[in-house]
């Protein structure tokens, strides 16, 4: 089974593009390693609300995020999905959650998380 890769950000508007860009990672298209981005710059909604957004945007039927701090959990709790801590991140999270501790990880983890 395939996975598809989103990113939601709390970010200004064009960071996430410029940080896809400079690491050569195409996005944008179901053919391309990130199919969707949003973020606070662009629309000025919380992380919780841009979470449901591109989730609704995109039809996707099960879903988690992947995050490393608290406000990240906090906001995936209130959008109403399953969480992954990326431990190897800045921060901590102050609940039982699957963790990761690399990104090569994710792909053992996530099938625990939404089947």
């Amino acid at each position: 089974m395939g996975y598809h890769i989103y990113i939601v950000s709390n970010c200004q508007a064009g960071y996430i593009e410029a940080f896809l860009g400079y690491y050569g990672i195409a996005y944008g298209t179901k053919e391309d390693l990130v199919e969707d981005i949003e973020c606070y710059g662009n629309n000025f909604l919380q992380k919780d609300e841009n979470i449901r957004l591109l989730a609704e945007r995109n039809k996707l039927t099960a879903a988690c995020y992947v995050g490393d701090i608290q406000s990240d959990y906090d906001a995936t709790m209130k959008a109403g999905l399953p969480f992954i801590h990326a431990k190897y991140g800045f921060g901590t999270i102050d609940a039982e959650v699957p963790v990761i501790n690399s990104f090569a990880e994710l792909i053992d983890v996530i099938p625990e998380v939404i089947g």
